[in-house]
C-alpha cells in the first residue's frame, strides 16, 4: 500500500490533527490537483509542461471559462494517475465583487462531489 505525505492546511475544515501520512486515493487526488493548480508551467525542472498557474492565466491574460477548464482537465488527465478510476471535473466561474475587484472560483469535483474550491482575487 502506497502512503503519501498528508498536506492539508490546519485552517482546512477537513484537517486531521496528528496525521502525517495517508493512503486514501481521494486525498492523493486532492494533493496532486492542488500542486497542479498552484504551479506555473516552467517551474518544475524536468517537466516544463507541468502546472496550470491559475493566477497567471486568470489575471495576466484574457482566457475564457471553457479554455481554462480544458487546461485544468488536461493537466489532471496527464498527471493524476487516479483520474482513470475517478471522474474528475473542474468548474470555473468569473465575477466582479461589489468592492470593484475581479475574482475567479475554481471548483473541482470528484465523482460529482465538490472536493476543492479555490478563490483567486
Amino acid at each position: 500500500m502506497i502512503r503519501e505525505i498528508y498536506n492539508r492546511n490546519p485552517s482546512d475544515p477537513n484537517f486531521k490533527y496528528g496525521v502525517l501520512e495517508h493512503s486514501d486515493p481521494i486525498e492523493s487526488i486532492i494533493s496532486k490537483i492542488k500542486m497542479i493548480l498552484g504551479t506555473s508551467q516552467g517551474q518544475v525542472l524536468g517537466d516544463l509542461n507541468f502546472g496550470v498557474g491559475l493566477e497567471d492565466l486568470i489575471f495576466e491574460t484574457r482566457i475564457n471559462k471553457m479554455e481554462l477548464e480544458e487546461r485544468i482537465k488536461s493537466q489532471i488527465m496527464q498527471y493524476v494517475d487516479e483520474s482513470k478510476d475517478y471522474q474528475i471535473s473542474p468548474s470555473v466561474s468569473f465575477g466582479k465583487a461589489k468592492e470593484g475587484y475581479d475574482y475567479a472560483v475554481v471548483d473541482i469535483f470528484i465523482n460529482n462531489q465538490k472536493v476543492i474550491g479555490v478563490l483567486i482575487q
